[in-house]
């Protein structure tokens, strides 16, 4: 998310050189390394899934990601970021429930396991089992948030000029792409450079970068 927030200050330095605009939009369905990709690739491999069960996210297809990013270059003017409507209450999903409609829809009966070792195992014959292994942990994993947001209420923000859209009117952000990529370069031409360096360099350029470091990776664990 943070280097996303970077891209997007890069990008809307320059909205009065030129027009732009951009968009965020949530989790694509079935892209590559998109959660639902993972169960894929998993259950065509006879592997157990895995995910936890206190993180959720919005989701669009990838018809919906493409249309967001069509609407924004003829919708708006210069700086505007575009984001669909959706309620953070209702639209929102727990990767949880994916994980279970997922192997529903697959013809599986979920069976719950209580850890990673027993999961891995759980004999899983595609042929004949009705019954597919799934592990929920509690995130413990650095980077992720609990919940997903389009916008802050430090933001100016639309929500009622478009029935499907909103938009935010981004502000003036004045940062340096040649001091951006001096930094980057900096670490990694540094053989001994590691992530906290990489943090550090964020940080500096989005202030209000927020990590907890647990030393363990969302993509790895699932």
């Amino acid at each position: 998310g943070a280097s996303k927030n970077l891209m997007e200050k890069l990008i809307l330095s320059k909205k009065n050189d030129f027009r732009v605009t951009t968009a965020r939009f949530a989790n694509v369905a079935f892209s590559n390394g998109s959660l639902l990709d993972g169960f894929v690739k998993r259950l065509n491999k006879h592997q157990p899934l895995t995910c936890p069960d206190d993180i959720k996210r919005f989701f669009v297809t990838p018809l919906q990601s493409g249309q967001i990013c069509l609407l924004a270059t003829f919708l708006g003017k210069s700086g505007n970021i575009f984001f669909p409507k959706l309620d953070s209450q209702k639209d929102q999903i727990y990767f949880k429930d994916i994980a279970l409609d997922f192997l529903i829809e697959h013809g599986f009966e979920p069976e719950l396991v209580k850890s990673e070792q027993q999961a891995k195992e759980f004999n899983i014959d595609s042929k004949s089992a009705k019954k597919y292994p799934i592990y929920f942990f509690k995130t413990d994993t650095s980077g992720e948030k609990k919940f997903e947001e389009f916008y802050t209420k430090d933001e100016d923000y639309d929500i009622n000029t478009y029935n499907s859209l909103g938009f935010i009117d981004s502000a003036e952000i004045k940062i340096s792409f040649k001091n951006v990529l001096v930094d980057f370069n900096h670490i990694f031409d540094n053989l001994n450079s590691n992530k906290s360096d990489i943090i550090t360099v964020i940080r500096k350029y989005v202030p209000n970068f927020e990590h907890s470091e647990t030393g363990k990776n969302l993509d790895q664990k699932m």
